[in-house]
């Protein structure tokens, strides 16, 4: 008989596929741990404001092999109120003078939510759980109005038991996304930008570690959000790393800092890469913005991989709309 551990692994997977109840608990996003603070900055309040309809108003879609099963988000009672929340943590943790609310009083900014869902698939007990988590929001400012996305996906083949992927599909993207959001956001409206000190101490961080086995991820998601522009040649260094995922968030990154002048570097990746990491070079082509950019990730559809890959298939469909 093969491991215990492994076994009775094996046995929970089934058992979930089978429509066995499982809850999962959310850990709340990790904020940055750079601060980007200007003193003397102007304060601001961001209204987040729930504008999804329908099907939409599902935060957690379940696919193939789990249509059937019963699988519970513990820690998030509401999701726009998790978003808002960490948000403002996010903004706190960078100095940023922003207060985000849920409420009606006034505020100079809003966030109209119009999509924002996690959607798990797994066809079988013995391929990877995949998490896509998605967002498209407006942010309006007076008569000035912007779409905001993101998105982040990661797959996991759990080993022992379904705790394997609590931290790699569900609560690690979750942080990831609300970075991204926050990031699109100052880059969009609130223009704060972290000096070249603190560009540098990312860097230094983000240097391999004898103790460090997952790769410095959160170093370079920080370095997308400083709005420097001087990031951007540590980040396309990080995205030849020979780990994966951290080549897709140096190269999901990117697409935060503000990818206008990096369309053929991306384009390029995009074309030799094989996986996750592709997902993310095209999101950072959809990322900037323009009418030429987001038509050539909605011209994936016609890839073969499109009709393959969830996580192809739901990035390409949150940019084309």
């Amino acid at each position: 008989m093969g491991h215990p551990s492994r076994v009775l692994g094996v046995l929970s997977a089934l058992s979930l596929l089978a429509g066995c109840s499982v809850a999962i608990p959310i850990t709340r996003p990790t904020p940055s741990a750079s601060s980007f603070s200007n003193p003397s900055a102007a304060k601001s309040t961001l209204r987040v404001v729930d504008g999804r309809e329908g099907e939409e108003t599902r935060f957690h879609v379940l696919l193939a092999g789990l249509r059937k099963a019963k699988v519970t988000l513990e820690g998030i009672d509401s999701p726009l109120a998790f978003l808002a929340e960490n948000l403002g943590k996010e903004f706190a943790a960078r100095g940023y003078p922003v207060t985000v609310t849920t409420d009606t009083s006034a505020a100079d900014l809003e966030l109209l939510v119009t999509r924002y869902r996690i959607v798990s698939r797994r066809v079988n007990a013995y391929t990877p759980w995949e998490a896509m988590h998605e967002f498209r929001g407006v942010l309006s400012s007076g008569p000035r109005q912007q779409t905001i996305r993101a998105y982040f996906f990661n797959g996991k083949v759990p080993v022992w038991s379904m705790k394997d992927i609590v931290e790699p599909c569900f609560d690690v993207p979750q942080s990831l996304l609300v970075k991204e959001i926050a990031s699109k956001i100052n880059h969009a409206r609130l223009g704060f930008q972290s000096s070249d000190e603190v560009v540098a101490a990312l860097v230094k961080r983000a240097e391999p570690k004898s103790d460090q086995n997952d790769g410095p991820f959160w170093e370079l998601t920080e370095l997308g959000g400083t709005n420097n522009p001087n990031a951007m040649a540590p980040l396309k260094r990080y995205a030849a790393h020979k780990d994966e995922f951290v080549r897709a968030c140096a190269l999901s990154a990117i697409g935060m800092l503000g990818p206008e002048r990096e369309a053929a570097f991306l384009k390029e990746q995009y074309a030799a890469l094989k996986s996750m990491d592709k997902y993310m070079a095209l999101k950072s082509i959809g990322d900037i913005g323009d009418e030429a950019s987001l038509q050539f990730v909605k011209s994936q559809a016609s890839d073969p991989l499109y009709g393959k890959e969830s996580g192809m298939q739901y990035l390409v469909d949150l940019y084309a709309k």
